[in-house]
């Protein structure tokens, strides 16, 4: 899991992109003010398979009324309908993007960048 802080009255919009031959994996975000608790329900979820024919999706997060962090999660399917966890890893870090990449980290040929997760903040945000 990779969190991120999303500063009061930002905007994400978040891409999400697919490799031709990744096979199937999903990818969650989950949108939590930061003082609150494990308790405490989430502001926002947003979350999707992606991989085979789905191979690109854009989600708006829109702005919050305070700082908020984003947990970031990416799993791969396994033969029998199980999931495991994906190796994260941040590609890009800037004032106004962040890119992270997950895999397989069991499939031969496997990129960093399997499946692309790009936030782009419409103000800049805290360097993770």
């Amino acid at each position: 899991m990779h969190k991120m802080i999303m500063p009061t009255g930002s905007t994400v919009r978040l891409t999400a992109t697919a490799g031709p031959q990744t096979g199937v994996h999903r990818w969650a975000v989950q949108v939590h003010g930061v003082g609150a608790t494990a308790a405490t329900p989430a502001r926002l979820v947003y979350g999707s398979q992606i991989g085979g024919q789905d191979r690109e999706q854009r989600i708006d997060i829109p702005a919050q009324d305070i700082d908020c962090r984003l947990e970031v999660r990416g799993q791969h399917a396994l033969d029998g309908g199980e999931w495991r966890d994906d190796r994260l890893t941040v590609l890009d870090d800037t004032p106004s993007q962040l890119d992270i990449g997950f895999f397989n980290p069991a499939r031969a040929g496997a990129h960093a960048n399997d499946v692309l997760l790009s936030f782009a903040f419409a103000h800049p945000h805290p360097q993770t």
